[in-house]
């Protein structure tokens, strides 16, 4: 026994390195590649670089999904590519025009369905689809008469690199998107119970809270950033994932409402303290209860098991009795109308986060798990397909830089040309992926070039030193496998291809396809180089001047479309749904934009204001969305009483949001925004007119409470459209918002 112990505790170490995300990614990503490599030379095929690019590629699909869908298609992919490309050789390479035309065609559908989201339910499929195509195409027209051996070998060494890739992602340490949502959603859900906790204790003793909701507040955008990114990252990899995006997009939207209802409670009146001191047991009581609510939600469970009952109704039944015999004792008449308003605000957030945390029960049961019966599936409103206009003009630039480079090999030809088509395409098509996560998409591109051509050159030096080394097996391999194993740890946790990764790929391409077994001329490894800059100058200068994608503009649309939505909530007869997914989502989605800006007029202080008015920005959604559900579920009765009043607010919002979207479609804050100050204060004025009149007398607590509720929720969104306003006015968006930083 002592033994097994001590063996046991020696081996605990490694355990503890094979558990780290990093570590394994970088073991499984030069298995891959080597495995690959291997394959390709005991089949003898003619260019086993091609094998090791495709696996360096397909890996970033971290998730395991249809293991036999994806191989499937995957072939479909390969071998459809692999035909059209020696069909258009073969037919068209005496009418160029005609050919660069079609593989335009051809490479723009493929781009487009590979990134288009969420319809594309087999992304790699149609990638591969172009890369075969162009690899094809690339060695065809420098030899048409051998176009079928061609076709052959390409797609039989683009195989080699898709199914190796797709075995080590499936077999060794896979990892399912389902299950590491649930977990990343536990997390953030455990954040909103700290908050929420904070938050009442905050109301029960009026004390100041800020310090902690600052650090509370920061760690919830960064667990919604990454819940963000494996929406995507998931419903492009996993079938079964996608099957549930419904259910995954309530959970995100559930958990923001709950999140940004905890913060309503941060203001408290220190009259309210009156109030709150004739009801501190049922107060306690409801903590408890929701504290028990939250210590369920996030307790493990086997998948499919009920959850137990908590006694959260019970407590809020006895907190509105014991508040029904206060109102019946006149007490609230007394006070103002401000203090009422924001005490029975207070009251009415209890209610909705009681409300929320009982939605969160239900959604998060609805979570589809690992070796579990499918749960039923939540209707998701995005899976029409529908026209990304941002993959659009993505596909139209990849294609164009993939035909251009086949009408440089046609007509100069220049150095490495197997390489210069790839890498147009590659970087036209990859970058695009990390430009959500954090990337700076094509901000100074030419200065990216620039560094990357010292960069390759210095590599081409070091390569005709270390080639002749590399003749051993043993020893290309163990470099493969040192230099991928850094590569795959420094990136693991990277979603998409940033400029150097794709940079780092394709040099290992190049290094392999060197075959350094026979002696290697120093004008081979020029060549190849020189090739790989010329493809990604090629995809630089074309990505650069056309439809540049700038973080800057995708936060002005991000913001734009924000206000859009937001708006749109008025209207009855839209999609409520969908309008909810997307105003929790994009705040997410300006922030991400935020953090890529890197110009000089984009100072620190500039994108601590971006980041305080994506705050407030995200708290006036869910305010926002919280008002148009309870105005949608008001009474009649009492609809009637401030109807008048709620639609003047309805324009005025309207008219505010019109001038925010304006200033940011425009790219310029310098000017004055309306204001709703006049209809906040006819709305106040009308709800004091009924308490003084007592026009509610007759009804239950619920009426008062709920129209107290919509008239609270009016003011909290004129305020935080006034903290808006004061915001954007702090920004100099009109010194970067334009085409700058080549």
């Amino acid at each position: 026994m002592p033994a097994q112990t001590k063996s046991t505790t020696l081996l605990l170490p490694f355990a503890e390195i094979f558990s780290d995300l990093r570590v394994r990614y970088g073991i499984k990503l030069s298995l891959a590649a080597l495995l690959s490599l291997y394959v390709a030379l005991v089949l003898r095929l003619e260019h086993p670089n091609w094998a090791v690019l495709t696996a360096l590629v397909m890996m970033n699909s971290h998730y395991v999904g249809s293991t036999s869908l994806k191989a499937f298609l995957r072939c479909v992919g390969t071998i459809a590519g692999a035909f059209l490309g020696v069909w258009l050789v073969g037919t068209y390479t005496s009418s160029p025009v005609l050919f660069l035309l079609l593989i335009f065609i051809i490479l723009g559908i493929a781009v487009y369905k590979f990134g288009q989201y969420p319809a594309s339910q087999a992304p790699y499929a149609y990638y591969l689809v172009g890369l075969t195509t162009l690899s094809v195409a690339t060695y065809g027209i420098q030899d048409p008469s051998d176009v079928w051996r061609t076709g052959l070998n390409r797609a039989l060494e683009i195989l080699v690199g898709s199914l190796n890739s797709l075995v080590v992602t499936s077999i060794i340490w896979p990892r399912y998107a389902r299950e590491e949502f649930f977990e990343l959603g536990g997390k953030a859900l455990e954040t909103a119970a700290e908050l929420v906790t904070l938050q009442t204790a905050s109301f029960i003793e009026i004390r100041d809270t800020s310090g902690q909701l600052e650090q509370l507040q920061r760690r919830f955008e960064q667990q919604a950033s990454r819940l963000r990114t494996l929406l995507q990252a998931g419903a492009r990899e996993s079938t079964r994932f996608y099957g549930r995006l419904g259910n995954y997009n309530a959970f995100v939207v559930s958990l923001t409402n709950l999140f940004q209802a905890a913060l309503h409670l941060e203001r408290n009146r220190q009259e309210e303290s009156q109030y709150i001191a004739r009801i501190p047991n049922e107060l306690v009581g409801v903590m408890t209860a929701i504290a028990q609510e939250f210590q369920i939600l996030l307790s493990p469970y086997s998948p499919g098991t009920p959850l137990p009952e908590t006694a959260i109704d019970k407590a809020f039944d006895t907190l509105l009795e014991k508040l029904g015999a206060l109102r019946a004792a006149g007490l609230f008449v007394e006070s103002s109308i401000e203090i009422n308003i924001d005490f029975f605000s207070h009251i009415a957030v209890l209610r909705t986060i009681r409300n929320e945390l009982l939605e969160m029960r239900q959604i998060k049961q609805g979570l589809p798990r690992l070796r579990a019966a499918s749960p039923e599936r939540k209707r998701a409103w995005d899976l029409l397909p529908a026209i990304d206009w941002f993959w659009m003009r993505t596909a139209f630039k990849a294609a164009l830089a993939g035909a251009f480079s086949l009408l440089l090999i046609k007509w100069i030809h220049p150095p490495g040309p197997a390489a210069l088509p790839l890498a147009a395409l590659l970087f036209s098509v990859l970058q695009r992926t990390f430009i959500r996560a954090g990337g700076t998409g094509d901000l100074r591109a030419f200065q990216r070039l620039f560094f990357t051509c010292l960069i390759l050159s210095v590599y081409a030096a070091l390569l005709i030193v270390i080639t002749p080394f590399l003749a051993s097996y043993l020893v290309m391999n163990l470099t493969l496998f040192i230099a991928l194993f850094v590569f795959g740890f420094m990136t693991a946790g990277t979603p998409g291809f940033s400029f150097w990764a794709i940079v780092t790929i394709l040099s290992t391409s190049v290094l392999v396809g060197l075959n350094a077994q026979v002696p290697v001329e120093s004008s081979t490894i020029i060549d190849s180089v020189l090739g790989l800059i010329t493809g990604i100058a090629i995809a630089t200068v074309i990505g650069r001047l056309i439809w540049p994608l700038l973080p800057q503009r995708l936060l002005r649309d991000d913001l734009v479309d924000f206000f859009v939505q937001l708006k749109a909530l008025s209207n009855p007869k839209l999609p409520m749904k969908k309008i909810q997914t997307r105003l929790a989502l994009l705040p997410i989605e300006a922030l991400q934009a935020a953090k890529g800006i890197r110009l000089p007029g984009f100072t620190g202080e500039e994108q601590r204001q971006f980041e305080l008015l994506i705050r407030t920005l995200s708290a006036l959604a869910a305010r926002r969305t919280a008002l148009a559900r309870r105005r949608f579920e008001l009474p009649a009765k009492l609809e009637a009483l401030v109807h008048l009043e709620l639609d003047q607010l309805e324009i005025e919002f309207g008219q505010m949001t019109d001038a925010f979207a304006d200033c940011f479609r425009k790219g310029d804050c310098r000017r004055e925004f309306p204001t709703v100050r006049g209809a906040l204060d006819s709305l106040r004025l009308r709800a004091d007119h009924i308490r003084r009149e007592r026009v509610l007398a007759a009804e239950s607590l619920d009426a008062p409470i709920e129209l107290l509720e919509v008239v609270s929720r009016c003011q909290r969104i004129g305020d935080t459209l006034e903290e808006c306003a004061r915001l954007i006015k702090l920004l100099s968006i009109h010194q970067y918002w334009g085409d700058y930083a080549l």
